[in-house]
């Protein structure tokens, strides 16, 4: 069985930006993206992931533009009355071509992640927003998780 994630890792850094490489896998679907992105950005996305969902219904951060070069969106949601979150990832990368814009590469998936995950995960970002550098996983439920949908 293949785990299930979404992974960052800086790859590339300056004084105003860095580059992330985003890697999402839900054991179905794969793909693999490198956004730009800035501290500010990712610092405050971070600080609003804290104890989710913690009464918060819809939470989202992107990168890039979409239709653009690359871009990356991660949208968290509560799975009705399950105690499991939703996230669901875009990716997209490479540069369309005005007359066949099908040649951009697009994926979207969910990824299903209990709370607890988050809160790894938020560690882990947060730390990697506040040095611009390392890497950040969110894990997936897997088949061996104690809560399987």
């Amino acid at each position: 069985m293949e785990n299930k994630y979404l992974k960052f890792k800086v790859i590339w850094k300056d004084e105003d930006m860095f580059e992330l490489h985003v890697d999402a896998n839900n054991g179905r679907y794969s793909g693999k993206t490198e956004v730009y992105e800035t501290k500010h950005s990712l610092l405050q996305f971070t600080n609003e992931l804290k104890g989710y969902p913690n009464g918060k219904d819809i939470l989202t951060h992107h990168c890039g533009e979409k239709d653009g070069y690359a871009y990356f969106e991660m949208r968290f949601y509560q799975i009705r009355f399950s105690g499991m979150v939703g996230v669901q990832i875009i990716l997209e990368e490479n540069v369309p071509n005005e007359y066949r814009k099908e040649e951009k590469d697009k994926l979207m998936m969910e990824l299903i992640v209990e709370p607890n995950a988050i809160d790894l995960f938020h560690t882990e970002l947060m730390k990697l927003a506040q040095n611009e550098d390392g890497e950040a996983e969110l894990l997936g439920i897997g088949k061996y998780s104690s809560n399987i949908l």
